[in-house]
């Protein structure tokens, strides 16, 4: 069974469910502006590396 890295489920887990759960629990436990900053970041680096260009391929 053969299938792109990108359709994995771990890799959405990773990129978009683990940085906003972190983000939710550093709301609830009033985590630094450093996790969130970091989280943000994370889920920039990881859309723009992930699925960005699986966007532009799909429009030529």
């Amino acid at each position: 069974m053969a299938f792109s890295i990108r359709e994995h489920p771990l890799i959405f887990f990773v990129t978009f469910a683990l940085p906003a759960m972190l983000m939710i629990l550093g709301a609830i436990f009033n985590a630094s502006a450093f996790l969130f900053i970091l989280c943000g970041t994370w889920l920039g680096v990881a859309m723009m590396v992930i699925y960005l260009p699986i966007e532009k391929d799909l429009e030529q």
